[in-house]
């Protein structure tokens, strides 16, 4: 592998970001081929390539003496404030519990209920969004207690993909309800919960690791250890395998595979750990924009809630260099 490799790869770091889709919504498991990894000195760049931009995107956000540019992507403070973000937050999530009724769907295409909980399902959603125009925290409850439903009335090996996603949101919303709603403001009075500062704070942090960890999860069960669903995947949208158009002609399907399962790994250990929120987080947009332009509303639709996710943490979580006023918040390499 030569330089004009390594760079056309680098490239191909961001422009094959739209292959992270949720593999399931267009292969059925039945139809997952019969395959699996075998060691050869391509995987093994694979590996050191990943790995390589993994460790410097860390060491470029701990680096003190940073180009002005990039100490504004990874530590500028947006100013917007909090209302907002749970504001837009809340209405994206209504938005996509709203179709998901409207449609007599449940949470993902490929979750399909028996017929006797299909009204339990659709139920369950629809308490979401009703109960969102009285109390944001009541109506993250309601989704928390519907990924519970989804949990109890789907195999493991499927709901395993969405909960950690949905616990997050839930949480968030039932953190954050007090920006917004007058009941939770004064529900958080009555109780004499903690003040919203520290609400906000572990709120930002619970959705940052249920998302960083969702995204580890879907890169080891569709991608990792089961790289026949994927395989299948790229068969059906071959223009996704960039390895043969970038002159890596060793580079199969399943090479593919292996490449953005480890890079969708990365990722999501990055989110979670927080040691370089900003990068991780314009990949992560970037790679559910194209994917949305690529496969259509079908994909925007079910990726509703990872946006509204993407809005809060891409402008809010941000890594700064530590001060002697900070000294004890340098000790967690993320903070918003």
């Amino acid at each position: 592998m030569n330089v004009r490799h390594i760079i056309l790869l680098f490239i191909a770091l961001f422009f094959s970001s739209s292959s992270f889709a949720h593999v399931q919504w267009f292969v059925a498991p039945e139809d997952m081929k019969d395959v699996y990894f075998e060691f050869d000195l391509f995987y093994v760049a694979i590996f050191l390539f990943i790995s390589f931009f993994t460790a410097l995107a860390v060491m470029i956000t701990r680096q003190k003496n940073k180009p002005e540019f990039v100490k504004v992507l990874m530590g500028a403070d947006v100013k917007l404030s909090r209302r907002l973000y749970v504001m837009v937050f809340v209405f994206i999530q209504v938005l996509f519990f709203s179709i998901q009724v409207i449609k007599g769907g449940f949470i993902a295409p490929n979750i399909v209920l028996q017929p006797q909980f299909i009204f339990l399902g659709l139920v369950s959603q629809l308490l979401v969004v009703i109960t969102a125009a009285v109390s944001i925290t009541l109506s993250g409850l309601m989704v928390m207690l519907t990924t519970l439903v989804m949990i109890a009335l789907t195999p493991w090996e499927i709901w395993i993909n969405y909960a950690f996603e949905f616990f997050a949101i839930g949480i968030f919303m039932m953190l954050t309800g007090s920006y917004v709603s007058t009941i939770d403001n004064k529900f958080l009075a009555a109780f004499n919960l903690p003040n919203t500062d520290e609400l906000w704070r572990v709120a930002l942090l619970t959705l940052r690791i249920g998302i960083g960890a969702q995204l580890a999860i879907l890169a080891l069960t569709e991608k990792m250890v089961y790289p026949g669903l994927a395989v299948v995947f790229i068969e059906m949208f071959p223009f996704y395998n960039i390895f043969p158009q970038i002159g890596l002609h060793a580079g199969t399907d399943l090479h593919f595979v292996f490449f953005i399962g480890l890079c969708e790994l990365s990722l999501g250990v990055l989110l979670m750990t927080g040691v370089a929120n900003r990068l991780t987080m314009t990949m992560l947009t970037f790679a559910f924009v194209t994917t949305a332009i690529i496969h259509g509303v079908h994909e925007v639709e079910g990726h509703l809630p990872i946006f509204s996710a993407a809005f809060v943490l891409l402008l809010t979580q941000r890594n700064k260099q530590s001060s002697s006023r900070h000294t004890q918040m340098s000790r967690s390499p993320a903070f918003a």
